[in-house]
């Protein structure tokens, strides 16, 4: 029995996988020939096109300036124009162009002018008749052919019938005058190695490059990179300028037949690869297989016994695999069971005596601990502990875009990494779920003897774990850490500082690692309360006025809050107290702002607690809907008659509020207008009586010097506009509702609190 077994279980998968590696083998190297072979094609096309564009473009650039320098030069074109009255001065001008013409275009070899009146040949160095000219056979067929192509092809030159060697040279002919030709030629030459050394600074390791003129001659390449030996795929393009053909070649002969080759090498590696790993499976299984066949071997025995007392029923399946099938049904029930039983009391345990822990609702001496923890499956004695609180953020979020089995998952991993770092550490942890979204951490000592709890190196492995969230969940998590707790009775103490440091999320933001009591870490720093409204009341007040500096006032109120540590009930309370002074503000404005403001909703305000995490959520919706609303009200200004008079004069109060003898009459007799006029205007575009906004604008400047100078009030007073300190101080206290000496009291101690705090 034991061979039959080992045999199928070693035939059973062998065919499958030889079948299958073996396609693959074949046709991964097969398409990867093919799709080598296509790619190496298309690049020689791509490259054999940048070569003709190049080519073409640098013989364009010489037959550009061609037009341009001699066929529109004066001198050249007086020489052509006057055959009788030429001189070899006229003549040398006209070489000083040819050269001027040269200098700047290395690739020219030689120019020269052929004039038909008397046949008279003009180079840059010299000038012949035609007939004792070297190239003369060239000129007479371009004559005789005006349709040839604009350049020639390779051709052989010699310029003087007793010049040693003639120079390979390809030329331009151009007619003079352009389009008749009667007076004459221009022919420019171009070497042959100035092209060649084009194309070689254009080659590429690998490619031969051949570039041939209409009739085949070899312009550029050699014999070897324009021969079709060894059966070389060539890539051809025929340039619509020139008419000069470009081919492109693989310099390895062969190159695809060697990867050919190299593809039945790597077949052979592969099939040897699959004979190796059949003798490896087959050595496998022989080694795994004796267990297996121990276990068989009992089967076999127990299934023989039950058979000899008659437990297998007449009928059934009398084998090995109806024992197992039976077998295995009876642990699984029994298995059932016992998970059924231990949901319904270990676990339970566990969490009851967890909350009964951080409740506080159960007086636990040590010796009970000790017990009960034994029996839970956590031996140890009480060394102490430290509280903290895992909170998964936006949870209400996840909960709408995930199932029920999803935010199982999740829950399942923050767990796990928690409870896996703390393990490579070395800290004991004991973890519950205390709400739908907070994981409570008890970190403990088994002893006194143990490492002394560490509140900063709780804080280091829950940055860990919220790293390890971010790269790898669709979730983050917040942590907060009360202090130790080194008796048991201190522990709700615990869990209740872990929870205001949790508390601070709703400032600072989630995704981070909060501990109670860190230093650098205070909160209630920020001014109070107070402060807190009276921010809001300057950036409504700035925002109905049309300043900017509302903005900066509203990034004010949300730093306070920050530095306050205020709670979300206090955020909720705040927010709706900032919609209400904005509110209450804009019903100053003249009726048609006011239905623009009307036609504006502010965002960013929350009606509960649940609406948001922290105040980040907030402050940029209600920064966008505000800013929003300041852009329609300024259009809406913008079209009034008045807004423009109404923002000098708001400007010109600023500048004169100092005055102690400065008032509406003043104002009406600088823009001339009539001092009720003015009043009614400042009123309907400002939004304020003149006289509160010149008494309030008279006031802050008078608080700002309270707070940061140590100006007498009387000094303060005259400053902002009071011949009489008594008036002053009587306004003062009438908008403020303290004298300024008082004020500033209140504000030196608020600063001596905070500094203190900080």
């Amino acid at each position: 029995m034991q061979k039959k077994w080992l045999y199928r279980l070693i035939l059973s998968y062998l065919p499958i996988l030889f079948a299958v590696v073996s396609c693959l083998v074949i046709v991964f190297f097969m398409t990867l020939n093919e799709t080598v072979r296509k790619q190496t094609l298309r690049a020689n096309e791509i490259y054999a096109q940048n070569v003709v564009q190049v080519v073409d473009t640098s013989l364009r650039g010489i037959e550009t300036p061609t037009i341009k320098g001699l066929l529109l030069n004066e001198r050249v074109g007086g020489f052509f124009q006057e055959a009788q009255g030429s001189t070899p001065y006229r003549d040398y001008g006209v070489t000083e162009a040819l050269l001027d013409f040269m200098s700047p275009l290395p690739m020219i070899d030689s120019v020269y002018l052929y004039r038909r009146a008397d046949d008279k040949v003009l180079m840059q160095s010299f000038s012949s008749s035609l007939q004792a000219f070297g190239d003369r056979a060239f000129i007479e067929q371009t004559l005789a052919d005006p349709a040839a192509p604009v350049w020639s092809g390779l051709r052989q030159m010699q310029l003087f019938p007793g010049d040693r060697e003639p120079r390979a040279v390809v030329s331009l002919s151009k007619a003079v005058p352009y389009f008749s030709g009667e007076q004459g030629l221009i022919v420019v030459n171009v070497r042959k190695e100035s092209i060649q050394s084009m194309i070689q600074e254009m080659s590429r390791e690998n490619v031969d490059v051949c570039l041939k003129d209409q009739s085949g001659g070899i312009i550029g390449g050699s014999e070897q990179s324009c021969s079709d030996e060894g059966g070389r795929e060539k890539i051809s393009m025929t340039s619509a300028y020139t008419g000069w053909n470009v081919e492109v070649r693989l310099a390895g002969v062969g190159a695809f037949s060697l990867l050919s080759a190299f593809s039945n090498l790597w077949a052979l590696l592969g099939f040897a690869a699959i004979i190796g790993g059949i003798a490896a499976m087959t050595y496998i299984s022989h080694r795994h297989y004796r267990p297996l066949g121990q276990v068989m071997n009992r089967i076999t025995a127990l299934a023989e016994q039950h058979r000899q007392r008659g437990i297998l029923l007449p009928g059934s399946r009398d084998d090995e695999f109806a024992f197992i099938e039976r077998s295995l049904e009876k642990l699984i029930e029994q298995a059932n069971d016992y998970e059924r039983q231990q949901a319904e009391g270990l676990p339970y345990r566990r969490a009851h005596m967890f909350k009964e822990l951080l409740e506080g609702s159960r007086d636990m001496p040590p010796e009970e601990w000790s017990r009960e923890t034994e029996s839970l499956g956590m031996d140890g004695e009480f060394g102490g502990v430290i509280v903290g609180i895992a909170e998964i953020d936006a949870y209400a979020s996840l909960s709408a875009e995930h199932t029920a089995r999803d935010l199982a998952l999740f829950k399942f991993m923050l767990r796990s990494v928690i409870q896996e770092i703390a393990d490579d550490c070395g800290e004991p942890l004991w973890t519950e779920w205390i709400g739908p979204d907070r994981l409570g951490l008890l970190y403990r000592r088994r002893s006194v003897s143990d490492r002394p709890a560490d509140p900063a190196r709780l804080a280091a492995m829950a940055q860990q774990a919220g790293g390890w969230l971010k790269q790898n969940a669709k979730f983050t998590a917040t942590f907060g850490f009360g202090s130790a707790a080194e008796e048991l009775t201190q522990v709700p103490a615990s869990y209740r500082k872990a929870l205001a440091a949790l508390d601070r999320k709703v400032a600072e933001g989630p995704d981070r690692v909060y501990v109670f009591g860190r230093a650098g870490e205070a909160v209630g720093t920020g001014g109070g309360m107070d402060a807190l409204v009276q921010a809001v009341r300057e950036a409504a007040l700035a925002f109905r006025l049309g300043s900017g500096e509302w903005e900066e006032l509203i990034e004010r109120f949300f730093a306070l809050i920050a530095a306050d540590g205020c709670s979300k009930e206090d955020v909720v309370r705040l927010m709706k107290l900032l919609e209400a002074q904005f509110r209450r503000e804009m019903q100053e404005l003249p009726p048609p702002m006011q239905e623009i403001w009307a036609g504006c909703a502010l965002r960013g305000i929350p009606s509960s607690t649940a609406d948001f995490e922290w105040i980040g959520e907030l402050r940029g919706p209600l920064l966008e809907s505000l800013r929003e609303a300041e852009a329609r009200l300024r259009e809406g200004r913008m079209n009034r008659e008045h807004y423009d008079l109404a923002n000098r004069m708001r400007e010109y109060v600023a500048e004169h509020y100092g005055d102690p003898d400065f008032s509406l009459t003043h104002i009406s007799e600088a823009f001339d207008g009539n001092a009720k006029t003015i009043s009614r205007i400042f009123k309907e575009e400002i939004g304020e009586k003149f006289v509160d906004y010149l008494a309030r604008l008279r006031m802050e400047e008078a608080k700002r010097l309270l707070v940061e100078s140590d100006e007498s009030v009387q000094t303060i007073a005259e400053k902002v506009g009071y011949l009489y300190p008594m008036s002053f101080i009587r306004v003062f206290k009438k908008l403020e509702g303290v004298t300024p000496g008082e004020y500033r009291k209140e504000r030196q101690s608020d600063e001596t609190k905070r500094t203190r705090g900080g």
